[in-house]
């Protein structure tokens, strides 16, 4: 059973969560919670972005890929289609960044443990990515959508005058 295709999406997911790691940590001394106002559309904050990466690779690969659940209280107040506004009892920033790591540490986990074939299955969330349900395509919405928030991240550090080098 061969491996190749997984493993190259695994080290160019692990890639792009190494920049996310990266941008995370320039936030120091920031005001991670600071909400930006662009031409009357409130943006997102640093750390609803933060807790939402955790809540994206939990539902797209633990659940999605690996069938599983690490019943994550909070989880679901940072999925799509979440109020920022509405939540009652937001876990603290190093809740988030603790969970950061181990849901990471679990998907890559399971990911590792997948084979090129078993990667052609259906995936466990019925999402569709680009008329496929298998879960190589949910890997690879995974790939293309935290470098989305990347950016976002690095928007606000620029705005905050953190060099990003």
């Amino acid at each position: 059973m061969a491996n190749t295709k997984t493993k190259a999406l695994i080290e160019t997911y692990q890639m792009a969560r190494n920049l996310s790691k990266y941008y995370i940590s320039k936030f120091e001394g920031l005001d991670i919670h600071k909400v930006y106002d662009i031409n009357g559309v409130k943006m997102n904050s640093a750390y609803w972005m933060i807790a939402h990466l955790v809540w994206t690779e939990h539902f797209l690969i633990v659940e999605g890929i690996g069938g599983e659940c690490m019943d994550i209280e909070w989880l679901n107040d940072f999925g799509f289609g979440s109020k920022p506004d509405e939540i009652k009892d937001p876990p603290g920033i190093e809740e988030v960044k603790k969970r950061f790591e181990e849901v990471h540490a679990k998907a890559l986990e399971i990911l590792n443990n997948m084979t090129d074939e078993l990667m052609e299955s259906e995936n466990n969330i019925e999402a569709d990515f680009g008329g496929s349900k298998d879960k190589f395509h949910v890997l690879m919405h995974a790939i293309r959508h935290e470098p989305m928030h990347i950016g976002q991240l690095s928007w606000i550090l620029k705005v905050n005058g953190i060099k990003l080098t």
